[in-house]
């Protein structure tokens, strides 16, 4: 018995010895699998990736600087330059990774850095040529050296690419052989190993199993708590989550394979859904609010970004649009009467566009819209009947929005404010005559009033560029001075 016993033993210590060994050289080739599995990520797959982000972005940076070559104005120049610079941020974003993560020669790096770095020269030099109106000397250099050196730097950062690739093999060889020794040893002990097995299987399985429910509740807790859709090229629900569709108010069976509109049913939602494809299909994404007017009227707001979806050769096949509602805080800076913004809204959007006015050094206009003689009318017709006016005339500044940045809010009783920015001072009095006329011809009956058969309004404007722009303060001043100007001869526009 003892020596049955002892032999018994002798197995059972042979099994947890062979167990103890197969776990350990098994973790030894897991980790060193892993090892190079992480290198082949972390290094040549990090720098591919950047290096065809650069390659993208160099074109899209030519493209766009064939847009400034065929400016016709400062404001296409700007938003034309705006995009070049745009796209050069992000080729800076995608060297800091190669820097980084390269695992060849960084000479090679510099020398592409540096002949990026030269392409910027040709780049001032063409924007240079524009600004002093030598168009037909900027494209020539655009479409001679500049297409010339974007070619160069493109075949620079192929061969780095190309590194990043023999790299990935190399590391992939190594996983490989690494594989190999784990094969041969597991082989040699086969049968305690298919023990093992055996119990890792029923572990991996119950493992998946967890897994998976964990997977399908984040699903469902995305899925009832995220407002989220995928769209086609066309822009129809493709796929799209219960939240957003108790957002929309309709059954996902309704929803899947129809038109989205891009989620947005707002009083300027054609021009709206315009701009969002404009952004979207030179492949950028956008980001900004919508509007929607269910069916019963009532209006919701949301934040919403649209992102670009890429399939393996960096074409867009799709796009995937995330809302966030925004209801709540919106009516808190919305003006019940007129839907447009309120005072807290004006004072917030203002400030912010004085910041950007001074950055950037772009014009900014602040325009003050008085109803002439409202206080008769509303003696005349009645306080309702002045709320629908005062609804009907911001109904009618909405209209003449056209650009994303153009604003408009109701400051106090018949008082408005438009806010907009890059226009000069001729064309800002030009567009602000335009939302006068337009106010004029409703024909809203004003019998009341001293200057018209019909209800007008006054409007006192002011212009400045960032450099000249000190606070709201001095820019409300100045388009209060016009508007006091204005209101001398009513139904008219004075620019500060």
């Amino acid at each position: 018995m003892l020596i049955k016993y002892n032999k018994t033993s002798l197995g059972f210590v042979l099994m947890i010895t062979l167990i103890v060994v197969i776990g350990v050289f098994s973790v030894y080739m897991v980790k060193s699998i892993s090892a190079e599995t992480e290198r082949l990520y972390n290094h040549p797959f990090t720098v591919s990736n950047a290096a065809r982000e650069i390659k993208i972005n160099m074109i899209s940076m030519h493209r766009s600087m064939k847009d400034v070559a065929l400016a016709q104005n400062n404001v296409q120049l700007d938003t034309a330059s705006a995009a070049v610079e745009a796209y050069e941020k992000k080729v800076f974003n995608n060297f800091v990774v190669i820097f980084d993560r390269f695992l060849g020669d960084k000479e090679k790096i510099h020398r592409v850095y540096q002949s990026f770095i030269a392409w910027r020269e040709i780049r001032n030099e063409v924007i240079a040529l524009m600004r002093a109106g030598k168009p037909d000397a900027a494209a020539q250099i655009t479409k001679g050296k500049g297409a010339d050196h974007v070619q160069r730097l493109t075949d620079e950062i192929q061969e780095l690419v190309n590194f990043a690739a023999a790299k990935a093999a190399e590391f992939r060889q190594n996983s490989q052989e690494n594989a190999q020794k784990s094969v041969i040893a597991m082989s040699a002990l086969a049968a305690l190993a298919f023990i093992l097995s055996v119990l890792i299987s029923v572990f991996i399985m119950r493992k998946q199993k967890h897994s998976a429910e964990e997977i399908n509740k984040r699903a469902h807790l995305i899925d009832q708590n995220i407002m989220i859709a995928q769209l086609n090229l066309d822009g129809d629900v493709v796929e799209i989550s219960n939240a957003l569709c108790r957002y929309i108010g309709m059954l996902r069976q309704n929803i899947v394979g129809t038109p989205s509109h891009l989620f947005t049913t707002g009083d300027d939602a054609e021009a709206l859904q315009e701009t969002m494809w404009h952004y979207l299909k030179t492949g950028t994404q956008w980001r900004g609010e919508i509007k929607r007017v269910t069916g019963d009227g009532t209006a919701k707001w949301a934040k919403m970004t649209i992102l670009p979806a890429l399939n393996g050769d960096y074409v867009i096949d799709g796009y995937t649009c995330i809302l966030q509602d925004m209801t709540s805080k919106k009516l808190s800076l919305t003006d019940n009467l007129t839907t447009l913004g309120n005072r807290r809204q004006y004072e917030e959007t203002l400030e912010r566009e004085i910041s950007l006015a001074k950055r950037n050094d772009t014009y900014l206009t602040l325009a003050i819209l008085d109803i002439d003689f409202f206080k008769n009318y509303n003696d005349r017709y009645g306080h309702p009947q002045g709320d629908t006016a005062l609804a009907r005339v911001g109904k009618a500044i909405i209209s003449c929005m056209r650009r994303p940045n153009d604003y408009t809010f109701r400051i106090g009783g018949e008082e408005f404010a438009v806010l907009f920015s890059s226009v000069e001072r001729d064309e800002s009095r030009r567009f602000l005559d335009i939302i006068r006329q337009t106010v004029e011809d409703m024909s809203i009956p004003h019998e009341a009033s001293k200057v018209s058969k019909h209800l007008t309004i006054s409007i006192g404007g002011a212009t400045m560029k960032g450099a000249s722009l000190i606070d709201a303060e001095h820019l409300y001043i100045d388009a209060d001075k016009a508007l006091y100007l204005a209101k001398e001869g009513r139904n008219q526009t004075v620019m500060a």
